[in-house]
């Protein structure tokens, strides 16, 4: 039996004597579960209780598309099924390379004849399981962010020394952090040939003693990079140069990890706003995410350190129409006060500035696009006979195209998504690949305003606002850490002095609008584009945001004056949410604002301790 000293201080063994601890392991049985091999099958008899050695599972029940719970060392695995002598509720299959200890029926009622602690200690166990449901009113989750990861090379690269060394480097900043390779496996087993169950039991107990660990493949399948992969709850694979087909590694690691859990790494020699070479990887490469790391400095990899750690930082983008240079001047105060944004995304306005802000824009650069699409080229100010909308898109358009080219978001430099609503599924939907101007523009089409933008598969896309016009929900959804979300839109009172009976119908305007002495004394109401604008951002479920205490919601007061369509004041928007934001910053720091503090502390990190292997 393997060593499993590291259970007597955890799950339900805590509360029982080391001699009561010890017989129960005697007659336990030992059992190997290699990674994605079932242990239990939902519907079968509860003739079995499994308590983890080491390793990881996951609960799944037939229909259910995600996971139901995960369990890892030292919990019971259906003891709920074990005393009530129902069939099991749920399948229940190994996530790692792990081991159990197995115990039946009949042994384990002679135990409690001579132990009855053992009884309550499993009573217990169920009564905090059973808690933690009721608590979260949701699927229970007892395993927290992914703390292992396998970083492995991409097609006939491997992993070159430099990024090898700037890994090392990001991950040294934090204390209770590892970085593992096949050397110091051999220097802990005293080298010769490496058992894959006795590496996946020392790779746990690693994870035990550190918040994450990173393990550095071999460039060939040897049993270090088996074990690693098997053991990994995430995939790093490391692209340099061209593209090319999957490497051995790469074929075992994508049929242990699925899609959801991979990420390419495009290593380049120095940063630029727009990357290249994406795309021949991920042509053969379905993963979660794409990164670009520059090997001049370490700025990359300790953004990439973020994401795996589950610490990355991120900039959500509401809609807001002319009022979305304000985006700009809170970004412009954040990064002055020395916050670095990890991943943007935004919808309608929103999804053009954090666009923008991917692409390492700098604000004053992003203000003179501002300038170039909505007043030198009246992107909206050009009305058409209104056929498709009341507006001519092609201003925008090219304004769109002179600004983003042909760029694809998989080579913007940083992660970014945009929202759009889908009026062919009536769903949201989230953009992340693709051309970056058609990604802006489907997320900005305001209904009515602008004509829908069609993709290939025949949807219709419109405004992202409709469907979720600031996004948090999206960003939580692709990683953890603390974000910035930035509610643009206005929220004061706005009343408008219009008597309704005086709107005039179809002849009465027509009479107005030709005579110019009547017109002037058509009432002073909204205009259509003003009204659907207004309808779209009035956001009336905006407390219903899913934000926590490391999501710091940011409403910057609306400028005065200013209309969704008005864009000439842009300028003015710009420096006074900048002077707003500098402001509420300082205010934010005094008073010791948790999600400040999340970010400054993902930022800085602390000195590395050394590392317990």
């Amino acid at each position: 039996m393997s060593d499993t000293a590291a259970l007597d201080e955890l799950g339900i063994w805590s509360d029982l004597t080391e001699a009561e601890r010890l017989e129960i392991k005697s007659v336990m049985r030992m059992r190997r579960i290699a990674r994605g091999e079932r242990l239990i099958e939902q519907g079968s008899t509860s003739e079995t209780l499994f308590i983890v050695n080491f390793g990881l599972f996951e609960v799944r029940r037939a229909g259910d598309a995600e996971t139901v719970a995960k369990i890892g060392v030292g919990q019971p695995i259906g003891e709920i099924g074990f005393f009530s002598g129902e069939r099991r509720t749920a399948s229940v299959f190994a996530a790692r390379d792990s081991e159990v200890l197995e115990l039946d029926k009949t042994t384990f009622d002679a135990l409690v004849q001579r132990h009855s602690k053992i009884q309550s200690a499993l009573t217990r166990s169920m009564a905090k399981r059973l808690a933690e449901m009721a608590r979260h009113q949701t699927k229970t989750i007892r395993m927290g962010r992914m703390r292992t990861v396998a970083v492995i090379g991409g097609g006939s690269g491997g992993i070159p020394p430099s990024f090898d060394a700037g890994l090392r480097r990001s991950m040294s900043i934090r204390d209770r952090t590892c970085v593992l390779a096949s050397s110091d496996a051999k220097a802990h087993f005293g080298g010769g040939r490496l058992d894959g169950f006795d590496l996946a039991n020392w790779l746990a107990v690693v994870e035990r003693e550190n918040d994450l660990v990173v393990c550095i493949a071999d460039d060939a399948l040897t049993d270090w990079t088996q074990a690693a992969i098997r053991s990994a709850d995430q995939l790093v694979v490391i692209a340099e140069g061209a593209g090319a087909g999957l490497n051995p590694v790469e074929t075992f690691a994508f049929e242990l990890l699925p899609a959801t859990r991979r990420r390419l790494v495009r290593l380049h020699r120095s940063r630029s706003g727009v990357a290249d070479g994406a795309e021949p990887w991920t042509r053969h490469r379905d993963v979660f995410m794409v990164h670009h790391v520059a090997l001049e400095d370490d700025e990359d990899f300790l953004s990439l350190r973020r994401f795996l750690a589950g610490e990355a930082i991120g900039f959500v983008a509401g809609g807001g129409g002319a009022f979305g240079p304000a985006h700009v001047g809170v970004y412009k105060a954040f990064r002055e006060r020395g916050f670095v944004f990890d991943i943007c995304g935004g919808s309608s306005v929103g999804s053009g500035m954090a666009a923008a802000f991917s692409l390492l824009m700098e604000p004053e650069a992003i203000e003179a696009a501002v300038h170039d699409i909505f007043v030198k080229s009246k992107a909206f100010k050009r009305f058409i006979l209104p056929k498709y909308a009341f507006l001519d898109h092609t201003a925008l358009d090219r304004a769109l195209q002179r600004l983003y080219g042909s760029t694809l978001i998989e080579n913007v430099w940083k992660p970014y998504f945009a929202v759009t609503t889908d009026l062919s599924e009536s769903a949201l939907r989230v953009i992340r690949t693709g051309l970056l101007w058609r990604a802006v523009r489907a997320s900005s089409s305001i209904p009515g305003v602008l004509p829908p933008v069609f993709d290939e598969e025949g949807h219709m896309l419109v405004d992202g606002a409709i469907a979720d016009n600031v996004p948090l929900a999206v960003m939580k959804s692709l990683k953890a850490g603390p974000n910035v979300v930035v509610h643009i839109c206005p929220t004061d009172r706005c009343l408008f002095d219009v008597d309704y009976g005086s709107i005039p119908g179809r002849l009465g305007l027509l009479e107005r609008l030709i005579n110019p002495f009547s017109r002037r004394e058509l009432p002073r109401c909204p205009s259509p584009a003003n009204v659907i604008q207004r309808s779209i951002f009035a956001d009336i479920r905006r407390d219903r945001q899913p934000s926590g205490p490391h999501d710091l919601l940011l409403h910057p007061p609306p400028f005065p004056g200013l209309s969704f369509m008005n864009w000439d004041r842009h300028h003015d928007v710009f420096n006074a949410a900048y002077r707003w934001g500098l402001e509420a910053l300082d205010r934010l720091k005094s008073d010791n604002n948790p999600a400040i503090a999340e970010m400054e502390r993902a930022l800085t990190g602390c000195q590395g301790q050394e590392k317990r292997i």
